[in-house]
């Protein structure tokens, strides 16, 4: 039998495949079957405000809302769309815009502008609010010529741009331009981290505040870095196979040759229990043995050796 395309939807969005048009729902497996790549995974979603939007207003077009430093959304204050050139039922959002008599829809244009934040991203009291309102929402505002449109006439493509409207009934008629008001995402996504692993082949971690609990949950702070910034990386350059460093400040590196080198001012090995030194290593290179209080009893393992403040033993045969 052919295609049905409506059933072949609806298997996709509850995470199924389509294969044959005679089995039921329930009958196909589950699997993977969206395609998304790290470019559609927004990691700066939790800086989106869902409430109290910064910008509703023609002076601020174009305004950046950013947290600390980082940019997260921009606001569109009615930007001219650029027409399909097959009808005006079609429009697109680009930047600059493009020909007054239209262009193809067919392919993507390099000035196509995506990333467009909806509705969802905020509160319920603000779903049906439209960036230009007091308060504003997330809604696009429409409008052909000054005229406000109905959002029963059209529907915005938030992530593709595109702008569709329901019919030639309400669509603009010719020589009628159509403006829209939006804000759009222009925070990191997924491919910001995962191209530059792929270009450099440098692996890193960066904190300049980080906090695990060592007691298998709850508020512990057993281990915490508090104040500074610590890197840890592996790359591919044999001269840093494995590399710890604050800042500019080598303290840990091992190269493809096995050389290991430890840079600090004072280095310390201690007893777990009693937090005693064992092994210090000064920044001038004095290493101190740790010297115990009492002479050794029994047999000392072979090759060992073991100080006193007084006294030298050596494991021997």
């Amino acid at each position: 039998m052919a295609i049905d395309s409506t059933k072949k939807s609806s298997r996709f969005l509850q995470g199924r495949r389509y294969t044959h048009d005679t089995f039921t729902d329930a009958q196909e497996a589950f699997t993977s079957v969206l395609d998304i790549n790290a470019n559609e995974i927004y990691t700066d979603q939790a800086l989106i405000p869902s409430s109290s939007l910064p910008f509703s207003g023609s002076a601020q077009s174009g305004s950046i809302y950013s947290v600390g430093g980082q940019n997260v959304m921009k606001y569109w204050y009615r930007q001219k769309m650029t027409k399909s050139n097959l009808n005006n039922e079609v429009w697109f959002f680009l930047n600059p815009t493009g020909s007054a008599s239209g262009i193809g829809a067919q392919l993507i244009d390099t000035n196509q502008q995506v990333n467009f934040l909806s509705p969802k991203y905020s509160v319920s009291s603000l779903s049906n609010a439209n960036t230009e309102d007091t308060p504003p929402g997330y809604g696009v505002k429409v409008l052909v010529d000054a005229t406000q449109q109905s959002t029963n006439n059209y529907a915005f493509d938030y992530k593709t741009g595109v702008l569709e409207f329901s019919s030639s009934a309400v669509a603009p008629t010719e020589g009628q331009l159509v403006y829209i008001t939006a804000y759009q995402y222009v925070g990191r996504t997924l491919s910001n981290y995962t191209s530059s692993l792929a270009t450099s082949a440098s692996y890193a971690l960066t904190a300049s505040y980080a906090l695990f609990a060592a007691n298998g949950g709850g508020s512990s702070n057993t281990n915490q870095i508090a104040t500074g910034s610590i890197t840890a990386s592996v790359d591919i350059s044999p001269n840093n196979l494995f590399l710890i460093k604050s800042g500019s400040n080598v303290y840990f590196n091992i190269s493809s040759s096995s050389n290991i080198t430890l840079s600090s001012n004072l280095f310390i090995i201690k007893n777990f229990t009693t937090q005693q030194p064992v092994l210090t290593v000064s920044q001038s290179g004095i290493v101190t043995l740790a010297t115990q209080s009492i002479d050794p009893t029994g047999t000392a393992p072979n090759g060992a050796i073991y100080f006193t403040s007084s006294s030298l033993f050596i494991g021997l045969d």
